[in-house]
């Protein structure tokens, strides 16, 4: 599943491929998001993501088989 993660004054998202699904990743979300914590996420390629959850703006969870159109691969 592929996530957006949109941070306060910050022009760019981070987009992340993760092996979880929305469920498991929602249950990791919500309490990081109310209580301020550090959220650590880590996606299909092994790279951890720390990401200060007072400042994430969005989170977008995009569906799993998506129609992509053009050479991007």
């Amino acid at each position: 599943m592929e996530i957006k993660i949109g941070i306060k004054s910050v022009a760019r998202e981070i987009r992340l491929d993760m092996t979880e699904d929305y469920k498991h990743l929602n249950q990791l979300l919500q309490p990081a998001m109310q209580n301020s914590e550090i959220l650590d996420l880590t996606d299909k390629h092994g790279t951890h993501y720390l990401i200060n959850a007072a400042e994430i703006a969005y989170v977008e969870f995009a569906a799993e088989n998506q129609n992509r159109i053009g050479f991007a691969l």
